[in-house]
């Protein structure tokens, strides 16, 4: 009997190991996702030209400086004009997309989950992005970097470990159902980005794509805690939020169109966008409360949202997180709690009147 339950045991060990590594991913550097970087970044979208992490960044223009005139990069710029794929549009086709550069059979369309792909231009940018992929030999850049990969991923490692989705479940009051993985983009700049995969099967793949810091002193990136980690949590809040604005429109239409005149932007397009970005940030600044991060780097976060973002009402939507987490007997649910946030935005609106 002894022996039985040590192997039984060691087996539910083990499970629980293999569940904890499915759930979330070790960080890593995606081959497809410093591709498609790249890409942009020779297409001169600004987003993706910054020149911070200098050492890496002479490699590639040293490297694809005779491909800039590549007729991928003629046709990235012709899309970027027509269709504003901008941000984390490069990032939601790097994802969409297997090792082969391929689109993945096994999950919804790109276009389905990012309307400024279209199904014709994604048919044309796909062959174009493998016929680049060969024309280049991208693989022997990337495998030339894999040493300043790996010493990256290192340096973001204390990070990772300090995640905590159990806190993501329970103050959305969703059963986790995902799998989270998260991927350093060296060549991302300074940006970070939340993206996921639906697979047909009703599974979902998010994904928090982190953009990194270099400062004069360092020729390679540099991670915080108080900096990086309300970032990963920030973009793993994005499918616990997105569409809870969208399933309560007309809810929040009259409101949200007047709170968020004057901060739409390239990047967050129309109100309800802005809606479930400030609900993200306010979420983020939930977990830190509830993780012992200090009043003065709580404050750093709010005014960076309230001055970069022109988030004003930040402090409030905050707040009124705070009432739902008392009375999460009444509101089991952020989703269950959405028309009284709703009310919240008709008070917030009048008073910016």
């Amino acid at each position: 009997m002894k022996r039985i339950l040590t192997v039984i045991f060691v087996a539910l060990h083990l499970q629980a190991c293999a569940q904890e590594k499915v759930i979330l991913e070790k960080p890593k550097v995606d081959e497809r996702i410093e591709l498609l970087s790249i890409v942009f970044r020779l297409a001169e979208k600004q987003e993706y030209s910054n020149k911070n992490f200098k050492l890496y960044v002479d490699r590639i223009e040293q490297y694809f400086e005779k491909y800039k005139n590549h007729e991928l990069i003629q046709f990235t710029k012709s899309i970027i004009s027509e269709n504003g794929i901008a941000f984390d549009g490069p990032m939601w086709m790097a994802v969409h997309l297997d090792d082969h550069l391929n689109l993945l059979a096994d999950v919804k369309d790109v276009w389905q989950l990012d309307p400024r792909w279209t199904k014709e231009n994604v048919e044309k940018f796909v062959p174009l992005l493998q016929k680049f992929y060969e024309d280049t030999k991208f693989d022997i850049f990337f495998n030339d970097n894999v040493d300043l990969y790996a010493e990256t991923v290192n340096r973001f490692t204390p990070i990772y470990e300090q995640v905590d989705l159990n806190w993501l479940f329970s103050f959305f009051g969703k059963e986790p159902t995902e799998f989270f993985s998260i991927k350093i983009g060296c060549g991302i700049g300074a940006n970070c980005y939340g993206v996921n995969l639906d697979y047909i099967n009703g599974n979902r793949k998010v994904y928090s794509i982190m953009g990194l810091w270099v400062d004069n002193n360092s020729d390679l990136p540099k991670f915080s805690i108080k900096r990086e980690l309300p970032l990963v949590i920030h973009e793993f809040s994005h499918p616990f939020v997105d569409k809870l604005t969208e399933k309560n429109k007309e809810l929040f239409r009259d409101s949200g169109e007047k709170i968020t005149s004057g901060v739409i932007t390239e990047a967050y397009s129309s109100w309800e966008i802005v809606l479930d970005e400030i609900l993200v940030n306010a979420s983020m600044i939930m977990y830190m409360k509830d993780h012992d991060f200090k009043q003065s780097e709580i404050e750093m976060w709010i005014n960076i949202i309230k001055s970069a973002f022109g988030f004003f009402w930040i402090e409030e939507l905050v707040e009124e997180l705070e009432r739902y987490a008392k009375q999460r007997d009444k509101y089991p649910t952020l989703e269950s709690y959405m028309p009284k946030l709703a009310e919240a935005y008709k008070i917030w609106a009048k008073n910016k009147q």
